[in-house]
């Protein structure tokens, strides 16, 4: 019988596979092979710091960004508040047809002259409004058209009574309207009955006047005195 040959196990490290060597340099030393990447300590710093830079400078923008948008229609507001304030202005503090105040026709005998726009012809119609004496807490005005359809002479108001003795030969105890080319004279505080059973204030007292002139009437608004509408 042939002897049987035992083979022996080989050892662990023979079944490793082999790594070949690197050659070496004289001169260089070999670097030792990191286990793992390790970020440097100042490195993470850095980003770090910017980062929040990064974030810091978004927060400002946000601020400004939100800072800035009110500011816009603040400013237009500020603008527009004086168109505004004139156009309330002219709204409520003076009516579209008053002719005169309170205050500038505060002295009874105290007149003004306007002109008045006739809504059945369209024209301007020179008139004046007077005082007429009488309650304090409850006044009374007289609106007249100066212009008389029976005569070419337009009306005159005359307070003097000295010019209405000597000139038109009448005494007088207070102001009166007068036709200068026709003489005639008419009393604010007399009134005259027309033809059709009207009553019209400027009752005629001298001359050869026909009727008392064309009235207008107003009404009181608050302070301001508005012409309606001429007979």
């Amino acid at each position: 019988m042939k002897p049987q040959t035992v083979q022996q196990p080989l050892p662990p490290s023979a079944h490793r596979k082999t790594t070949p060597e690197m050659p070496r340099i004289p001169g260089v030393n070999e670097a030792p092979t990191p286990a793992g990447f390790q970020p440097k300590p100042h490195l993470a710093l850095a980003l770090a710091a910017l980062l929040c830079a990064s974030g810091f400078a978004l927060w400002l923008l946000h601020r400004r960004n939100t800072d800035l948008k009110p500011s816009a229609p603040a400013e237009a507001a500020t603008y527009s508040a004086p168109t505004s304030s004139a156009s309330s202005t002219k709204t409520t503090d003076t009516e579209p047809n008053a002719i005169a105040t309170l205050y500038e026709l505060t002295k009874p005998w105290s007149s003004k002259t306007f002109h008045f726009l006739d809504p059945k012809t369209q024209q301007s119609v020179p008139a004046m409004i007077i005082h007429l004496p009488g309650s304090a807490t409850n006044p009374s005005f007289w609106a007249f058209a100066l212009t008389n359809p029976l005569s070419r002479c337009q009306l005159q108001y005359v307070t003097d009574l000295r010019v209405l003795s000597q000139r038109y030969a009448y005494s007088a105890e207070h102001p009166m309207v007068v036709s200068d080319c026709d003489g005639i004279l008419y009393d604010p505080l007399k009134m005259a009955t027309l033809p059709d059973g009207s009553w019209v204030r400027g009752d005629v007292v001298r001359g050869g006047g026909i009727r008392p002139p064309m009235s207008i009437q107003v009404e009181v608004r608050g302070r301001d005195l508005v012409a309606k509408r001429m007979e």
